[in-house]
């Protein structure tokens, strides 16, 4: 009997310090699900041109002829132009640009432009001993163009190939008191009259910061 009681007694303590043990431990931390990095985004490219330009143009078959034309950007990569000047006859027009690489100072671009070219009456040709006069109407032309720009600063250039459309009909009369000219001196007058190649370059500037 003392046996029974003295083995019931330790079995009791066993189970009451188990028990101690397990209230006296407290329970793991919750861990917190680790949030995910976001990968870092790169800065937007910084334009090499200005918002708004001026520019100066210059050479054969240029929509403005040699005159001024002034641009602004509309969306990062694409200007609106308008402008004039002096050619066969005075020259106004608008004119839009699509620039590959604004972000950097040597880009290509495609143009077009819509012009009107006034009137140049009673002109005199001469050519081997052939003569001829004749007047050229105000005309539209439509500019197809292509070319580059650099734009290191403030100061840039351009150069541009292109060629020209003109859409209402063909704008040289030929004077009737003169002899019909031969169709040597017909090319060279069409290559002076509106439309045809261009072979063009320009000094942009830019304005504001």
């Amino acid at each position: 009997m003392l046996r029974y009681l003295l083995l019931s007694g330790l079995l009791a303590a066993g189970a009451g310090s188990a028990a101690a043990q397990n209230v006296a431990t407290p329970p793991p931390p919750a861990t917190t699900p680790a949030t995910p990095l976001l990968p870092a985004t790169a800065p937007a490219p910084v334009s090499q041109f200005r918002a708004s330009t001026l520019a100066l143009s210059m050479g054969w078959g240029a929509p403005y002829g040699w005159g001024l034309e002034y641009a602004y950007m509309v969306t990062p990569n694409v200007d609106v132009n308008a402008g004039m000047g002096i050619g066969v006859g005075g020259k106004i027009g608008v004119g839009a640009r699509y620039y590959f690489h604004t972000d950097r100072a040597f880009t290509p671009y495609l143009g077009a432009n819509l012009t009107r070219s006034g009137r140049v009456s009673n002109v005199t040709l001469t050519l081997d001993n052939e003569e001829t006069q004749y007047s050229i109407n105000p005309s539209g032309v439509l500019n197809l163009r292509g070319g580059f720009r650099w734009q290191p600063g403030h100061v840039g250039l351009s150069g541009t190939l292109g060629y020209g459309v003109v859409f209402t009909g063909d704008p040289v009369e030929y004077n009737p008191y003169y002899p019909a000219p031969s169709q040597r001196l017909r090319d060279v007058v069409d290559a002076i009259s509106p439309g045809g190649i261009e072979i063009s370059i320009g000094v942009h500037f830019g304005l504001g910061k």
